[in-house]
């Protein structure tokens, strides 16, 4: 593919279920587009003239995050995860979007901030609580741009890339032991650091990709 790729050139599906531990699900997962444009609900214009209204797919956002152990407030922490870092991307998306062009770094920081960030507010809402809930989970989060896609890895979810028949793991178990450890930032293959979160950027390929 050598343009960006819009809504009908990717499917995405998603799927939670408890597995056969516990009776409930305490696991959550998002995917979904950061988009630029007007979406048309009814317009004179010819359909030809059309495509400057249309909305514009951007960014492919997809993300899991897995309870940790059953833990008391595990759920809620998976959740609270998924929208922190859904939110905070799409707030500072289109700043980066901009910064990039003379800072090959700006989605790198975006992602590792927006993790940093959750982490302080599951942290406080520990806090709040006395301690009695640690909210943990383990988030992999996926943000696909054009011709880039950056990876944002913290605990043992995993994802995975399927391409010519094979099944590769791209990303390893991180245990985040400082909220200001380094990341990795990569303009080549994928890569890991040394404590905290993984972050990665590397290229588009024509392949399937899946978070666990």
């Amino acid at each position: 593919m050598t343009q960006r790729p819009q809504f009908s050139n990717i499917d995405v599906c998603g799927l939670t279920h408890p597995g056969k531990v516990r009776p409930d699900n305490q696991d959550h997962y998002f995917t979904g587009s950061l988009a630029r444009g007007v979406r048309v609900d009814g317009t004179s214009i010819d359909e030809a003239e059309q495509s400057e209204l249309h909305v514009q797919r951007l960014a492919t956002l997809a993300m899991v995050a897995d309870c940790v152990g059953g833990t008391a407030g595990g759920e809620e922490g998976a959740r609270l995860t998924v929208l922190e870092l859904v939110s905070s991307v799409s707030k500072t998306f289109h700043q980066a979007e901009h910064a990039e062009a003379h800072d090959l770094e700006a989605f790198s920081r975006l992602v590792h901030e927006a993790a940093l960030s959750c982490h302080e507010t599951l942290l406080r809402r520990s806090k709040d609580e006395g301690g009695r809930r640690q909210f943990s989970t383990t988030p992999t989060l996926f943000l696909g741009l054009w011709p880039h896609a950056y990876l944002l890895q913290v605990g043992d979810s995993r994802c995975y890339i399927y391409q010519a028949g094979a099944l590769t793991q791209i990303s390893r178990a991180r245990r985040w032991r400082r909220p200001s450890s380094t990341t990795v930032r990569a303009r080549g293959p994928w890569q890991t650091a040394a404590g905290g979160p993984m972050c990665c950027r590397a290229r588009w390929v024509d392949s399937r990709l899946s978070l666990s």
